[in-house]
Order: structure tokens, then sequence, then C-alpha cells
């Protein structure tokens, strides 16, 4: 107790001392600098490589196309665009008014080097794989950009439209090779706010860029402060020491939306938790879909929405998408039947059980508490768990293309607690992480399913919308109640504590806020 006081106070000072040296705005009436609370740092701000969210990197970048406050596909650098008769070939006509914060002028050139290094196979980034689709990305002109597809794509505009696309200054590419997005100093995008400073595991700044094409963002600048601890990211926000707190915990989201002068906003999302397994574990028997599924049915979803998350008004998820996901199914929760998952195991030839491991994280929301109770709920059908809880180091390092032994061998859990979503279209939610593949680079628990993979393929290129929903509504099926991919457990909303000094706060589906209309009312 006496070091958590010790450390609350320490971050009550550090924020005081940071915000005495900041002045309000020469009118008085809003501040220059809003001040963030955000539990989780980014493990790079390179958007080829980044993985943790949807937050930061379309605040420094911007590509072609991006997504609006209802998650609708919106034109960015592109001016306009249009497709041959057949959609396989895609002609972008750029906007003439476009800089990089170091001051380059930004052409159809650059995006042909950006889409160089994205579809480089022999050197790939993160989501080379996921745009192998495109056979080829070449400037015809300043302002002109043609893609050129291998194979039909269904959501092309909202898979182009994803940050893993934004334009990358050549000469960042050259001089930072895999160092880009690495350090400050290695960002320079063409989005509203430049990277003006970033210490790891402390604090993140956004400053206005005044020679922004688009809207020209109202404050001047955001501190994004890293916090890690929930509970004082709450009190940064009470006592007025931050303007916006993010990923309040549920006990705090309702205390705190009672108070005078805060207001939690709680917005639908698209991610969910669930508990992934390793179908390819050598300690449980995780490759038997029966046994997955019965201990599906061992997890009473209702019950854990209701006890660790009803202060944010989550509840079960019910499918393998949110439904303001294209290509959504309301398949259902998989409910709480301790008989049926009994049965099931028996039916598996494990009639009393086994043992197992579960792996899980405080980087997820109430994530450990989680895990405590799936070891109880799987206790009751005889499914002995060793629960491990890991730091976020963890957890990152266990995601970097592994094969089936050396996961097993290196980390050797048989459920994992993860994060679905962020995503606009089933096809690149489910296809990266879903998809049969010899490493766990996207697939982390190495899951397999013939019909799921032919289902997949062709949901990504078949254009009648009927049809290519008929693809999702089954996929869904056969992995929540047939050959289970995981335990979803709850649909998430988007929560965040905000002053009653905030004005102009939007935030989209997939978590990402408008900061360029941002401001607040100074005191």
């Amino acid at each position: 107790m006496k070091k958590l006081v010790t450390m609350l106070l320490a971050l009550v000072l550090v924020l005081s001392t940071m915000l005495g040296c900041l002045p309000a705005s020469a009118e008085g009436e809003y501040k220059d600098t809003i001040v963030w609370v955000i539990g989780n740092d980014q493990d790079t701000l390179d958007p080829q490589m980044n993985v943790n969210n949807s937050k930061v990197i379309p605040q420094y970048y911007d590509g072609l196309l991006g997504f609006d406050t209802e998650n609708n596909v919106v034109c960015k650098i592109a001016e306009s665009y249009e497709s041959s008769e057949d959609k396989m070939v895609w002609t972008f006509h750029l906007r003439d008014d476009v800089y990089f914060h170091s001051g380059r002028h930004c052409t159809a050139y650059d995006f042909e080097a950006t889409f160089d290094r994205l579809l480089d196979t022999e050197n790939p980034v993160r989501y080379t794989e996921r745009f192998s689709y495109i056979e080829s990305a070449v400037a015809t002109d300043d302002y002109t950009f043609v893609i050129t597809l291998a194979e039909p794509k269904a959501f092309f505009l909202q898979s182009i439209a994803e940050q893993a696309t934004a334009v990358l200054n050549p000469e960042y590419i050259e001089k930072y090779g895999s160092d880009l997005g690495e350090t400050a100093e290695s960002v320079d995008g063409c989005g509203p706010f430049k990277c003006t400073g970033w210490t790891r595991g402390e604090e993140m700044r956004f400053e206005r860029f005044d020679d922004y094409y688009g809207d020209v963002a109202k404050t001047r600048e955001i501190v994004m402060m890293i916090v890690p601890e929930q509970t004082s990211r709450a009190i940064a926000i009470e006592t007025g020491q931050a303007d916006i707190a993010d990923g309040i915990s549920p006990d705090d989201a309702v205390r705190l939306d009672a108070l005078d002068g805060i207001t939690v906003s709680k917005t639908d999302g698209n991610g969910c938790h669930l508990f992934q397994f390793n179908c390819a574990s050598d300690n449980a028997p995780m490759a038997d879909p029966n046994v997955r599924l019965a201990i599906s049915y061992a997890i009473d979803k209702e019950t854990i929405c209701e006890y660790l998350y009803s202060g944010l008004e989550e509840g079960p998820m019910p499918s393998i998408m949110a439904p303001s996901v294209a290509g959504y199914y309301e398949a259902g929760v998989v409910p709480y039947d301790v008989e049926k998952a009994k049965e099931l195991l028996a039916e598996a030839g494990y009639p009393d059980g086994f043992d197992m491991t579960i792996m899980t994280t405080a980087v997820y929301n109430r994530g450990v508490e989680m895990g405590e109770i799936l070891v109880e709920m799987l206790g009751e059908v005889g499914i002995n768990v060793t629960l491990e809880v890991v730091e976020r180091a963890v957890f990152s390092s266990a995601w970097g293309g592994f094969t089936p032994e050396e996961f097993n061998e290196n980390f050797g859990w048989d459920m994992f607690i993860m994060g679905s979503g962020g995503n606009a279209d089933s096809d690149t939610l489910l296809y990266r992480i879903m998809h049969t593949d010899d490493t766990n680079i996207n697939n982390y628990g190495f899951y397999s399913n013939a019909e799921v993979d032919e289902l997949l393929e062709k949901g990504a290129v078949t254009m009648d919308e009927a049809e290519r929903d008929a693809c999702y509504q089954r996929i869904a099926e056969i992995t929540l109640f047939e050959d289970p991919f995981g335990v979803y457990i709850n649909l998430r909303k988007n929560v965040y504590a905000l002053s009653d000094n905030i004005e102009g706060f939007a935030v989209n589906p997939s978590n990402t806020m408008a900061l360029t209309q941002i401001v607040c009312r100074a005191d």
C-alpha cells in the first residue's frame, strides 16, 4: 500500500510540474495542451509494423483513404478514385497540396516507394502477406497512383484504408531501414500531428502540423502520458491532472461518471476479449474439437461479463466479429452448460478431465481476473488449470512468427488471452488470424480447418454481397459451435473518462479518435 501511494503521489507531481509549464491559449478560452493518460505504449511508430492499436498511427500518418468516425471509408490524400469494370485496376488521383512533416512535397512516387516496401516478399514487414493480393502499385505521374490486383478483392477500399498503407517518406525508408518508427526522429508522416517527442514507457507528444492539407488541429499540442496503472489514470482525471483518461476500470467508470466535472464516454467498439486455443499444443488435447467445445460450454460468459464488465456496459460477444464489421453475423453466444461440457469430454476420452495451462495478462482490462474465473469454472468439469500471469514484454514476445514446436518449447500455453478486432470488414479481420499458417505471425493458436480456409479464400474474392455474407456466417458457426477457434468473452466498448471541459471528442468503432477536433476549455 505504501508503495502504491508513493507511486500515485509521484504521478501527480510529474503531471503538475508538466502542466505548470504549459500556457493557456492567447485568448484564454482554450488550453494550448491537452493531457491524455493511457495504459499502453506503442511497440513502434512504423505503420507497416505497428500492432498495438489504431489510436496513434493515424495522427502522424495519412494514406490514400481512411475511416471517418462512423468507420466509413473516406478520401484522404487521394482526392478521387475509379476502377476498371472488373475491379482489378484502381486509379487514385492525389491532392497536390500534401506535405510531409519534414517539408517534403508528397507525390504518387512516395506511395510507390511505400508500397514497394510493403509488398517486398524478400524483406517482408508485418503486413506484407495481408496485401499479397496486389500485383503492382505504381505512379504514372506526380499525382496518379495505380494499383493492379492479382486477384479480386471484395473489400479492397477498406483494405487500402488501413493504417499499414500510410505513405512513408522514401528518404526516411532509406535512412532508417528497419529502425523506421523506433524514435520520434524517424517519424515523418503527412498526418495532422507531428511526433515531437517519444520517451518509451513515459510519454508521447503530438504537435499540430500547421501545413496539414485537411482540417488543421484546433489544439496546438496533445501529450500522451503512459500510465500503466488503472488506479493512477483514474486519479489523474479525477484531480484534474489529465483531461482524457483511457482504459479505466469498470469500477472507476461508474465512480467517475457520478462525479461533477467528468463524463465517461462509452461507445460501441469492434473489439473483443477472448481466450484462444493453442490447437498445436503438445501438452493438452487441444487438437480435439470436442475438447475445445467442452471448454467453451464450461465457461459462463454472461456471469463473467456481469461480474467484471457491467460498469463498462459490456456484454457477451455474440459472434466472432462485432456488429460494426462488414459481414457480421449474429451466431449467438455458446451457452453455459456444465453437463454438456462433461458429456463432450467423456466422448473425447477425458471423463475425468486433464491438466492444462492458461496464460493471461493485465495488458487487457480485467484480464487477470478473467483468467482466475476460468480456473474455477473449468475445475467444475474436472479440468485442472495452471494459470500463468505474464508481463507485457513476455506477452508481446510470443507472437513473433514461431512454428508450433518453437512456440510450445518457449511458451507452452494451451490457451491464452487475446484481443480481436480493429478491422472494418470480416476479410481483413478473420483471414490473417484463422487461415492455416505454418507460424503464429497472425494465426497465434495454429488454428487449421479446411472448410474455414476455403470459405476465407472465397469470401476474400466474392463480389456478390449475399454470397460473401454467407461465407462469414458459416465461418462463425464452425469456429464457435463445431471446431472452436477460442472462447469469446466480452464485446468491448470504447471507454474514455473526459473532463467536462473537453469539446469535440469523437471516436470510431475501431477506437481511432479525431484529435483534430478536440479542444479543452481553460478554467
